[in-house]
């Protein structure tokens, strides 16, 4: 495969799907904040996941965002494209614009007992 339908297959991967029973706990930053091209949080910029039960959304607010799954799906969100995290899988970040800003909500199914995370510096 050439480096452009290599680039092309990947862009084109399935989003995971958000279960559509999860209730939302948590957000970073708060409510009426959010992470920049200026500002993203280095634990964001590496590779990292969540915790078992532990779904998470990117709502892209402006700008655009890349959003790497593993080594090899990666996806360019932006405000109508949000990327949805399943639970413990490894992911990471990078600002593709200068107008960017995104928030990070955090999901769990009902009945799943309390979250214990902690995040550094969100």
């Amino acid at each position: 495969a050439t480096r452009n339908s290599r680039a092309f297959s990947v862009m084109n991967m399935a989003m995971p799907k958000l279960p559509p029973d999860v209730e939302k706990y948590s957000q970073v930053p708060v409510l009426d904040s959010y992470f920049t091209n200026e500002f993203i949080p280095a634990g964001l910029l590496k590779e990292h996941s969540t915790k078992d039960g532990t779904w998470g959304v990117i709502r892209v607010d402006s700008g655009k965002l890349e959003y790497r799954i593993g080594e090899e799906e990666i996806f360019e969100l932006s405000p109508n494209i949000p990327g949805i995290i399943a639970p413990t899988v490894k992911h990471s970040v990078k600002s593709l614009s200068d107008d960017l800003a995104f928030v990070v909500e955090f999901y769990r199914l009902p009945e799943t007992g309390p979250v214990d995370e902690q995040r550094e510096r969100l």
